[in-house]
């Protein structure tokens, strides 16, 4: 099996074992910062949606909106909350900004 199988494979599993209250939550404030235009990654929608039950449902929703066209990713950065002890996050705009 593959890389890209296995990633996918721990997508679907930490997906369906998230809450879905906090999944539609989350791909809310996704859109709305996709339809905002700037730049945001995951710590721009923590505060709006709270910690997810496992840290990598985060990766799952914006999978999602990746494949779903709502978002496009552009490039990494270090986080800026001193908790997150500057891990590299992906940084995402809206698709259809451009």
């Amino acid at each position: 099996m593959s890389g890209e199988e296995l990633r996918e494979r721990g997508i679907v599993a930490v997906d369906a074992n998230t809450p879905e209250d906090w999944k539609a939550t989350a791909d809310q404030v996704i859109g709305w910062l996709a339809r905002n235009g700037a730049e945001f990654t995951a710590e721009d929608v923590r505060p709006w949606v709270g910690e997810p039950p496992h840290p990598n449902a985060w990766g799952a929703r914006f999978a999602a909106a990746v494949k779903a066209g709502v978002i496009t990713h552009l490039c990494y950065r270090k986080a800026k909350r001193a908790q997150a002890h500057a891990r590299v996050l992906a940084v995402y705009r809206g698709a259809a900004c451009g």
